[in-house]
């Protein structure tokens, strides 16, 4: 597996959507973005509930499947990609919420979730 990618930040929201965004590379130029909408998905078919992943402008999101969450690291693992992270640069305070607001999100057991 290639070598985990630099995340120098990372952003949560715990608002109407449900958001962590990790920053990828060394001045987080680009985004790894976790969202879930819990108050629309009763629009959607069953099988389209959850939370999405996008990484790529243009990208069609994904659906979450797993994050095994580290105290350096993070793998995530959607639909169409995995992505490893070295989240060793955040501070802990941002990392305990954002694992706390992945604990929030998976309240029906869409995603397999493990972490410290």
């Amino acid at each position: 597996m290639a070598a985990p990618q630099h995340v120098p930040f990372l952003t949560v929201e715990d608002e109407d959507d449900w958001v962590v965004s990790f920053a990828l590379g060394p001045r987080g130029a680009h985004r790894l973005t976790l969202v879930r909408t819990p108050r629309l998905e009763f629009m959607l078919r069953p099988e389209q509930r959850g939370v999405s992943v996008g990484a790529e402008a243009g990208q069609r999101p994904a659906l979450l499947v797993a994050v095994q969450w580290g105290a350096k690291s993070v793998d995530v693992v959607s639909t169409a990609k995995r992505y490893s992270l070295d989240i060793s640069k955040v501070d802990t305070t941002t990392r305990a919420a954002a694992l706390s607001l992945l604990g929030k999100m998976n309240f029906d057991q869409r995603f397999q979730l493990a972490g410290a």
